[in-house]
């Protein structure tokens, strides 16, 4: 038996160690500890203040997903001050907030997701992927001949373009301050829209270039990626974008991403239950019961004592189950990846029976969810059928993709654009209310489903509890430590032997916290091998 220590992982969001024993007969990974080592705390502060304190200071949880945390700390307290309710067992919701306010917030939360997922795809996890013959694809047409020139044509550009959108809503970028407890006071102007629009036009110049180029190359190695990173086979979508055009307005307003859960072996999705959320700290280093419902459980305790605990990470769990979060598991959720399935099926059946191409997930399924969210945020112009699938021609263009899927080929973010009003309100003034009480935020983040609860007594914050979405991808005993048991690993004493164990790992888009990349000064040893 072999151990590998990978710490820390690096071009991933935050701290993680990762050790693995290996089979040295079979040479594939039999056990996995995966050790989140930075203890966030956020909970802590913001008890005993005003709860309209707490979604600023939250937003300060991550670095990357902070409109998220912002913006779902805001939903927790209009839950709680009774402007925002979840109506129909969670699938639908109400509020009281102006429609404009309920599109702006879609359009923050979108250009969050859009730059984060062309982050992953790109820099994060596209060098795992030898960046999807980027570079060779782009030098036929572009003058791109190195990683530099990739930077400068499409990462950078691409994360300026969706942070200048969320400035123009959100007055600032990152950790915007303008969804309030209310609303979100900028108004829609005629000005402020088309600089919006000419944001989403520009990055939907770079992912018509760039997105036909993943795919093809991810669905060229279909056969070895759906095979690596199975899950457990349960997914939880905590839903997004509610939309308030319909003839109800901002009653009962559907999600365009569900809200609800896959409990394995069953594939059809189940309404969410918030009585059904729970964390267990049994390996984590907390004091508390071992298991609580999140709604029960106290503000977290740091306590080191457990011989047993090896991560700062709770361990969240769905009916007492293990659970992925993430793009696979809202767009599996929602129907909209599998809906993809049926279309290829029907052009090519004897490649693809369908989507996912592995029930339980896998590195090549949560790959293509996270392009096809980001295609189906900024729209395409791309009417070249391009599209492959193992090698063979799909006659199939991105807008083809989009109509197809019953997707707007313009972007959802130009559509929630083009439905502001600029003649009404953002914005419905906030009452604290007389009495104590609870909130919860549901929604979803770039990386899976984010969970946000408060309780208030006499008007201040007494408890706050935070189910990230990296806390139930990475939690010991989780979906993470689960996808990596069964891996192969090389032999040759190389960085390489670890290669699909690291896809793998960035297959989830892990986010612990910010980080700096570490490798030594020759660029060579990348991990610790203990006999």
């Amino acid at each position: 038996m072999t151990k590998y220590i990978v710490d820390p992982v690096t071009r991933i969001e935050g701290h993680l160690n990762v050790e693995i024993d290996v089979n040295d007969s079979t040479n594939t990974v039999t056990t996995a500890k995966c050790s989140a080592t930075l203890f966030r705390g956020f909970e802590t502060i913001v008890v005993g203040r005003d709860p309209r304190d707490c979604p600023p200071i939250l937003s300060a949880v991550c670095g990357v997903c902070h409109s998220d945390h912002h913006l779902n700390g805001t939903r927790a307290v209009e839950n709680y001050a009774g402007m925002l309710s979840y109506t129909n067992n969670y699938t639908q919701e109400t509020t009281s907030i102006p429609k404009n306010a309920v599109l702006s917030r879609n359009v923050i939360l979108g250009a969050d997701w859009a730059y984060s997922h062309a982050a992953h795809l790109l820099v994060l996890a596209g060098p795992d992927y030898q960046l999807y013959n980027l570079l060779e694809a782009l030098s036929q047409s572009l003058v791109i001949n190195n990683y530099a020139d990739l930077l400068k044509w499409a990462i950078i550009p691409a994360q300026a373009y969706m942070h200048q959108l969320i400035t123009l809503w959100g007055g600032k970028t990152p950790h915007a301050r303008s969804s309030i407890p209310g609303g979100n006071p900028v108004r829609p102007t005629p000005t402020v829209i088309e600089q919006s629009l000419n944001k989403v036009s520009n990055m939907r110049t770079i992912t018509d270039i760039v997105a036909p180029v993943i795919w093809n190359s991810l669905t060229s190695q279909a056969t070895t990626l759906a095979g690596l990173g199975p899950g457990p086979g349960n997914f939880i979508s905590l839903g997004a974008f509610p939309d308030p055009t319909t003839s109800s307005g901002t009653s009962n307003m559907p999600l365009l991403l569900a809200r609800g859960v896959i409990q394995s072996p069953s594939t059809t999705p189940t309404q969410f239950d918030p009585a059904q959320l729970s964390e267990s700290v049994a390996s984590s280093w907390y004091n508390q019961a071992t298991s609580l419902p999140v709604t029960q459980e106290p503000v977290p305790q740091p306590d080191m004592s457990n011989p047993n605990a090896y991560s700062w990470a709770k361990s969240p769990r769905y009916a007492g189950n293990p659970t992925e979060s993430g793009p696979l598991a809202r767009e599996y959720v929602s129907g909209l990846y599998p809906k993809l399935g049926a279309i290829v099926n029907s052009i090519l059946p004897s490649v693809v029976p369908g989507l996912p191409l592995n029930p339980n997930g896998s590195v090549f399924d949560r790959m293509v969810c996270r392009a096809l969210e980001l295609v189906a945020l900024v729209g395409s112009n791309n009417t070249t059928k391009n599209l492959m699938v193992a090698n063979q021609p799909l006659n199939l263009s991105l807008v083809d993709v989009l109509t197809a899927l019953g997707l707007p080929t313009n972007g959802l973010l130009a559509t929630w654009l083009g439905e502001m009003d600029i003649n009404e309100p953002s914005y419905t003034p906030y009452t604290a209310p007389s009495s104590s009480g609870q909130g919860i935020g549901l929604w979803e983040a770039p990386r899976g489903s984010l969970f946000h609860w408060m309780s208030v007594e006499s008007g201040k914050v007494s408890d706050y509890q935070i189910v990230a979405p990296t806390t139930w991808n990475v939690s010991p005993a989780g979906p993470l430590e689960g996808a990596l048991v069964g891996a192969p690993v090389g032999t040759t004493g190389t960085y390489t032997d670890l290669l699909q164990t690291a896809w793998i790992v960035r297959s989830f888009d892990l986010c612990l916290a910010c980080t700096v990349h570490a490798v030594d000064t020759r660029g060579r040893e990348r991990y610790i091998k203990v006999k």
